[in-house]
C-alpha cells in the first residue's frame, strides 16, 4: 500500500473495494506504476487486445475510487490511456444488469484514436497556474459558486500542450494546423512577458516545462477542488477541470468537458474525462454583419450556478482515463519501459537537457 491509495479515500468503502485495491496493487504493481500504467496503456491502445479493455478501465475504476485528492500546480507531461464512447442507453442496460450497451461497446472512438494519435504525442500535458481573481470572475460569469471557493493555493486557470506527430501522415499532418485556430492555440511562452490566457507565468514553471516537449498551448479550463459529478463516485473529493464555461471560449466538444484527478503516486495523478449527454452548447458564432454584437450560443450555453440539480441534469459520463505526471519525474516517464514516444526528438525543448543528445 502507498500513500495515496486507501479505501478509505471513498465515500461509503466498502471490506470489498478495500479487497479489490490490494490484490491489484499486489497482482499489477510489483514494478513502480510508471511501468504498469505504460503496459496498460499499449494494451488500450492496441485495437487488437480490446478484449481486454473493460477489465482494465475497472483496474482503473479501483485506483480512481481510493485515490487521495490533491491540488495540481505547475506543467504536467500527460498521456490519454484509453477513451471510451459515451452510453446513452447507459440506464436501461443498467437495469437489465449490465455495464455498458452493445452499441457503446464498440467503443469507435478509442479505435480510431488508436489509429491515428495514440502513441503520437500530439497531447503532451497540460500547465496549471495561478489566476488572479477578477479573471476568474470573467472567466466563470461570475459564479457565485466558483468565487466564494476561490483558493489562491487551489484556485488555477490550466492550458493544454500540443506538439506535431513525428513522421505524420495525412490526418496527422493537419491536426494542429487545424486545431490552432479552432481552439486559438497561441506560441508556447518563452518568457513571464508572454501573455497568454490570463494565467499567471512564474519563473518556476516555466523552467519545469523545459523537459516537456511542445510547440502549441490552449484549450483553457478552471480548476480546483469539487465532488465528482459521477453518481458511481458517491460525491468524493477531486480536483475538477471545467472547460465549459462560456467565458473560456470553448468550442465541440469541450462545452461537454470535465476532467476530474487524483493523486496515485509521487508525482503520478489518475484523470477521468467526464462529457455531459444532455444540455450542452455546440459552441458559439459571431454575426457576420455585426461583429461587435455578442457571441450565438448553439445549444444550451453552461450555467451551473442558476441550476442546483445541474450535475444529473447534464447526464454525465466517464469517457475513459488519462494520466498527469510531473515533470520533475520525466526520466522514468520517458523510459523505454513507460512511455518512450512522449520523449523529446531532436531539436525539441528537452532533448538536451535530459542528456538524450548524449
Amino acid at each position: 500500500m502507498n500513500a495515496y491509495l486507501n479505501s478509505r479515500n471513498f465515500p461509503g468503502h466498502t471490506d470489498e473495494l478495500a479487497s479489490q485495491l490490494n490484490g491489484l496493487l499486489e497482482a499489477d504493481f510489483s514494478d513502480n506504476f510508471f511501468i504498469t500504467l505504460g503496459r496498460w496503456q499499449q494494451i488500450l491502445a492496441d485495437n487488437r487486445k480490446k478484449e481486454l479493455w473493460s477489465g482494465l478501465h475497472d483496474k482503473l475504476s479501483i485506483l480512481f475510487k481510493c485515490a487521495s485528492p490533491a491540488v495540481l500546480d505547475g506543467p504536467m507531461i500527460g498521456i490519454p490511456l484509453g477513451i471510451r464512447n459515451s452510453d446513452y442507453c447507459s440506464d436501461t442496460v443498467r437495469s437489465l444488469g449490465q455495464k455498458r450497451s452493445h452499441i457503446a461497446s464498440i467503443e469507435w472512438l478509442a479505435r480510431a484514436w488508436n489509429i491515428t494519435f495514440a502513441d503520437t504525442g500530439l497531447w503532451m500535458g497540460k500547465a496549471f497556474e495561478p489566476v488572479p481573481i477578477e479573471v476568474l470572475a470573467q472567466k466563470c460569469g461570475n459564479d457565485e459558486r466558483t468565487m466564494a471557493a476561490y483558493n489562491t493555493q487551489t484556485t488555477r486557470i490550466g492550458r493544454n500542450f500540443f506538439r506535431e506527430p513525428p513522421d505524420p501522415n495525412f490526418l496527422q499532418e493537419i491536426s494542429i494546423p487545424v486545431i490552432t485556430p479552432l481552439w486559438d492555440l497561441k506560441d508556447r511562452p518563452m518568457s513571464t512577458d508572454a501573455q497568454l490566457f490570463g494565467g499567471l507565468l512564474i519563473r518556476e514553471n516555466l523552467k519545469k516545462e523545459i523537459h516537456i516537449p511542445y510547440s502549441k498551448t490552449g484549450s483553457i479550463y478552471l480548476g480546483d477542488f469539487g465532488k465528482s459529478v459521477l453518481k458511481a463516485l458517491n460525491q468524493k473529493k477531486v480536483y475538477q477541470l471545467n472547460y465549459r464555461w462560456p467565458g473560456l471560449n470553448p468550442v465541440f466538444p469541450m462545452t461537454r468537458l470535465l476532467d476530474e484527478l487524483v493523486q496515485i503516486d509521487d508525482g503520478i495523478y489518475l484523470g477521468q474525462l467526464i462529457y455531459a449527454t444532455r444540455h450542452y452548447s455546440l459552441g458559439s458564432l459571431n454575426i457576420p454583419l455585426f461583429p461587435d454584437l455578442p457571441k450565438i450560443q448553439i445549444g444550451e450555453p453552461y450555467q451551473p450556478g442558476r441550476d442546483p440539480g445541474a450535475d444529473e441534469k447534464y447526464g454525465y459520463q466517464n469517457n475513459g482515463y488519462f494520466l498527469m505526471m510531473d515533470s520533475s519525474f520525466a526520466g522514468q516517464v520517458y523510459a523505454d519501459d513507460a512511455f518512450p514516444w512522449l520523449r523529446p526528438r531532436p531539436g525539441e525543448s528537452g532533448y538536451r537537457e535530459l542528456g538524450y543528445d548524449r
